[in-house]
C-alpha cells in the first residue's frame, strides 16, 4: 500500500510540476507574441508615413514640372 500511495504522490508531483512549466510557457509565449505585435504595428506605422512622404514629394516634384 505504501508503495502505491508513493507512486500516486511521485505522480501528482509530476502533473503538479508540468502544468506550472506550461503556463509560464504559455506566458512567455503571450508576452512575445505581444512584442511581434507592436514591431509589426510600428512596422505598419513606418510604412504609412513612407508612403505619405513620397506623395507629398510626387506632388512637389511635379509642382516644380509645371513651372
Amino acid at each position: 500500500m505504501k508503495i502505491v500511495v508513493k507512486l500516486l504522490l511521485v505522480i501528482a508531483v509530476v502533473a503538479f510540476a508540468s502544468c506550472r512549466d506550461t503556463k509560464k510557457e504559455e506566458a512567455e509565449t503571450q508576452q512575445v507574441l505581444e512584442q511581434v505585435e507592436a514591431v509589426e504595428q510600428e512596422a505598419n506605422e513606418i510604412s504609412e508615413k513612407i508612403e505619405q512622404d513620397a506623395n507629398e514629394l510626387e506632388d512637389a516634384l511635379k509642382d516644380l514640372d509645371s513651372i
